[in-house]
């Protein structure tokens, strides 16, 4: 069954073989093996139970619902805006359908920094599979692929540039071009749709709008979690939850889970919990075209260019693809006041948007906030800074090949391009805190995998070296950035940890 915290008697006490911390792709994943396993288990959601028919399509309702801070989640300087969902079903409700494996020439570089024993390349390709076929993952058509996409396509093979179609978890999709705020339509293969259908009929329970706190543990072995159960309207706490348990999964994301474990005293002895986060920020600009884009309509990302990716070699660290908001958040990026923001609001339908994404070398670190909040650091280093000024300037040379009569690099101040203008001296501009719109949304690597103790504090099964009973299932385990969308690499290390603690 899903229960909603905020609407039972508090304070409240169950008791479980184990509890999972978190229902996205990580732990929903590993609650329905340990489920079907036998165990009795418990999830923990701080999100709301927003099922297909209850997402308005609107974006003053969808993202507090969908997203930690209403979308406004930043780091500690409002540097950064950190984009996290939370729900059941996790990001999954929220995200794209984006899928792509972690590029074997990373998993073999961590192979090689620190022992991963228990995830070779053997086992990484049997879990991306299993994982595929799970969540229908299968290439967009291209006949599927919008106008939006259609000019990222025209872009690449104008310059010469390497780019291709994309898969995506999606069946039955309708391209209404609403993914970003839920679909309504239930087309999104994700945790919501595929895994907690299986926890419940293996008997498990799910509890929404409760957040966990604290782990309990005592002489190396976990006892429990204390939690609160959240107003579903405020999400202020109203009472306490505890859950007895002699097994934890803690899933709640790279910020979520480092801040619990930090804030639950967990014994850390290498010293990485809450550090190496990695994050992909990007950077953004718009194209303004003779014709109608309407980028709105259709499956958002179907289409890439990689001829600035390169993971073997210096060729570039950058990941692009369309990237478009709904009106309420287009807005908030146009510049000007009064009748000058009037006549950019205008081009609406004619503006088309680029996104360059860093496979990212900086570390950043994550600590908790109070009992519920995080507080994240992280400003790239100066040569991630000069990378993401470079996928500027490509981004806009994609736009202007591919037709754009003028480019908008949102910032302060906003910089407005026509053709002719000379593109490359975007690479060169400096990047200074608050001068461009920086996002990221994928954050990672902040509980670090390592079957050594000493490098990490959990081994390459998500069990946690010093506290029997105590698992991890999420992004944070990733050693490092991985350069591509993580949901699939997440599902596979929910499958890997949900055998585990079963096993």
């Amino acid at each position: 069954m899903i229960f909603d915290a905020g609407t039972l008697p508090v304070p409240g006490r169950m008791r479980a073989d184990l509890c999972v911390i978190g229902s996205g792709p990580g732990g929903a994943t590993a609650a329905a093996i340990a489920a079907e396993a036998g165990l009795k288990v418990v999830v923990l959601e701080a999100g709301a139970l927003v099922t297909p028919a209850m997402m308005s399509q609107r974006e003053e309702d969808m993202l507090p619902r969908l997203l930690w801070h209403a979308g406004a989640r930043t780091t500690r300087d409002r540097a950064v805006r950190i984009v996290q969902g939370h729900g059941v079903g996790g990001s999954s409700l929220h995200n794209i359908n984006l899928c792509k494996r972690t590029p074997a020439i990373l998993r073999r570089g961590w192979a090689k920094r620190q022992p991963l024993e228990r995830l070779d390349d053997a086992t990484w390709d049997a879990l991306y599979a299993e994982v595929e076929a799970l969540i229908a993952v299968s290439p967009v058509a291209p006949e599927r692929w919008n106008r939006h996409n259609r000019l990222l396509q025209a872009g690449c093979e104008a310059l010469g540039w390497r780019g291709g179609g994309l898969s995506h978890n999606r069946t039955g999709c309708l391209g209404s071009g609403f993914c970003e705020v839920g679909c309504a339509y239930d087309a999104k293969n994700n945790a919501l749709k595929v895994f907690v259908p299986r926890i419940i009929a293996a008997g498990g329970q799910v509890l929404a709008n409760c957040q966990a706190v604290r782990v309990l543990h005592v002489s190396g072995r976990v006892r429990g979690v204390d939690a609160v159960a959240l107003d579903p309207v405020t999400r202020q706490p109203r009472g306490t939850v505890h859950v007895e348990a002699s097994r934890i999964c803690v899933a709640a994301s790279a910020t979520g889970t480092p801040a619990l474990l930090m804030r639950s005293r967990v014994p850390d002895p290498s010293g990485t919990v809450g550090r190496g986060l990695r994050c992909h920020p990007a950077v953004l600009v718009a194209g303004d075209f003779g014709e109608p884009v309407r980028a709105w309509e259709g499956i958002p990302q179907t289409y890439e260019c990689t001829e600035w990716l390169d993971f073997e070699g210096e060729g570039g660290r950058t990941w692009i693809v369309p990237a478009f908001g709904h009106p309420v958040t287009v807005a908030s990026m146009l510049p000007g006041d009064g009748a000058e923001h009037r006549r950019w609001m205008t081009r609406f339908a004619h503006l088309g948007a680029l996104t360059a994404m860093l496979h990212d070398h900086t570390a950043g670190t994550v600590e908790p906030k109070g009992d519920l909040d995080v507080a994240i650091d992280y400003w790239p280093d100066a040569a991630d800074r000069a990378e993401l000024m470079r996928g500027l300037s490509r981004c806009a040379k994609l736009l202007f090949a591919a037709g754009a009569e003028r480019v908008l690099v949102p910032g302060a101040p906003a910089r407005v391009l026509g053709r002719g203008d000379d593109v490359e001296a975007l690479a060169g501009l400096p990047l200074d805190k608050g001068a461009l719109d920086l996002s990221a949304v994928h954050p990672m690597g902040t509980v670090a995998m390592s079957d050594d103790p000493r490098r990490g504090a959990v081994g390459s099964d998500g069990k946690h070296h010093h506290v029997e009973g105590l698992w991890v299932a999420d992004g944070s385990l990733l050693p490092g950035s991985i350069g591509v969308p993580p949901q699939v690499t997440i599902y596979a290390l929910g499958l890997h940890v949900g055998r585990a603690i079963a096993g």
